[in-house]
């Protein structure tokens, strides 16, 4: 779990600030925690938390609102950015998840300051690809 952890550029515990889509859409001024499971991190939002003005449930993903069996609601931003936000209806084995809280990847999340706008990630570059990676001819 330290691992994820280290990839972050926001705590672990939720803390009060704006979070952002690539887009600069602000969808929350704060956030309860980063949760670790088995798909790694996402972000948890209380309905407080969460501008749910800027979200919408996608006409292919309306049956989840009335089939009990479902194990989230899919929301997406309304921006150009299309971020995908989890509403929790139930519990899972692999990950720490709330019912009725809502989650969304730090990878589509950013931070805003007076120089713009920061990842919630830090992100990874190769600098140098192995050659064992191509295919010889």
């Amino acid at each position: 779990m330290k691992k994820y952890e280290d990839l972050l550029n926001i705590p672990i515990e939720g803390k009060r600030f704006g979070l952002y889509t690539k887009n600069a859409t602000l969808i929350a001024d704060k956030y309860q925690r980063v949760v670790i499971g088995q798909r790694g991190p996402y972000v948890e939002f209380s309905k407080d938390d969460i501008h749910l003005n800027q979200l919408y449930i996608p006409k292919n993903q309306l049956y989840r609102l009335s089939d009990p069996k479902v194990y989230y609601i899919e929301f997406r931003t309304n921006d150009a950015s299309n971020v995908k936000v989890y509403y929790q209806m139930r519990s899972v084995a692999y990950a720490d998840y709330r019912i009725e809280y809502f989650y969304i990847s730090p990878d589509d999340l950013y931070t805003m300051s007076d120089i713009g706008l920061s990842t919630c990630t830090k992100q990874k570059y190769v600098s140098e690809v192995p050659s064992e990676f191509f295919e010889t001819i």
